[in-house]
């Protein structure tokens, strides 16, 4: 296996941060892993070698306000800078592996997978989504909702709404490693990053998701308290593609791949792509 770290350098000077893993055989095909909110790529690597020792070739970036990549940390401008980041990393996917690429969100990064998938429908041969956080919870008030626009408009950078950090996983270990991470953002979500969250729902509505025509495999840990289990039903209901499955994990938490169930979920993931694959 190889493992390369680079950067996208944009027109403005802006650099956003990826890494790769290569199998050492050619690959069957390219994931590409998408991590959520107030987290980073490196919080993947298990998964990504686990996908390449399955003879994957992996693409992960840190989005931008994340991990090594420039920005404020946990902000961002408009969500969908997000997509046409990873448009970029996918360009450069697909220039270089020239196979099928299927695209793995987890969380906020599964919102951006959805996103993606709807403004690119034929850049992607499979979409797997990891509790994708397409619609806010409901312990956001309806006033904060109402005043979100003009409190990012003043102070884009102002920590408002605490993140359930103890919600991700029952493993405490897991949940201190989050908290250790220096590359994690642990501070209460800002005003402009919630402002651009809750725009999601309007970024993925019903009419926008039945857009979806390929494979999707949408996993949801059965007791996450993060993202509620809904934002998975309304993709599965909405999406026009007949090549679909909702699973709903039992007793698992936000992070369905850093649970006591890891390796079975990881198993799951490739086993999936193994019958998508055309290589």
């Amino acid at each position: 296996m190889t493992h390369l770290t680079s950067f996208i350098h944009h027109d403005n000077g802006r650099k956003v941060f990826f890494q790769t893993w290569h199998p050492d055989t050619k690959p069957k095909a390219t994931v590409l892993i998408v991590h959520g909110y107030a987290e980073h790529s490196g919080r993947y690597e298990h998964v990504a070698r686990y996908l390449t020792g399955r003879g994957y070739a992996v693409y992960a970036p840190d989005h931008y306000g994340h991990g090594k990549s420039d920005g404020i940390r946990s902000d961002v401008p408009y969500f969908e800078m997000f997509s046409t980041d990873l448009y970029k990393l996918y360009t450069i996917a697909r220039g270089k592996e020239k196979n099928d690429i299927f695209l793995l969100g987890h969380s906020m990064g599964g919102a951006i997978g959805a996103h993606f998938a709807i403004l690119y429908p034929d850049a992607l041969k499979g979409l797997i989504l990891s509790a994708p956080g397409i619609r806010v919870t409901a312990d956001v008030s309806p006033f904060l909702k109402t005043i979100s626009k003009g409190i990012a408009a003043l102070f884009p950078a102002l920590p408002v709404v605490a993140f359930d950090i103890e919600g991700i996983s029952r493993n405490p270990e897991v949940i201190k490693k989050y908290r250790e991470d220096p590359l994690n953002y642990t501070g209460k979500v800002r005003a402009r990053m919630g402002r651009e969250l809750m725009r999601v729902e309007k970024l993925t509505d019903e009419a926008s998701l039945s857009k979806i025509t390929i494979p999707t495999l949408l996993l949801h840990g059965g007791d996450d308290r993060v993202v509620d289990q809904e934002c998975s039903r309304i993709i599965y209901n909405s999406i026009s593609s007949t090549d679909k499955e909702l699973t709903i994990l039992p007793g698992l938490y936000h992070e369905i791949l850093n649970s006591s169930e890891k390796e079975a979920v990881m198993k799951r993931i490739a086993d999936w792509l193994d019958t998508h694959c055309s290589s």
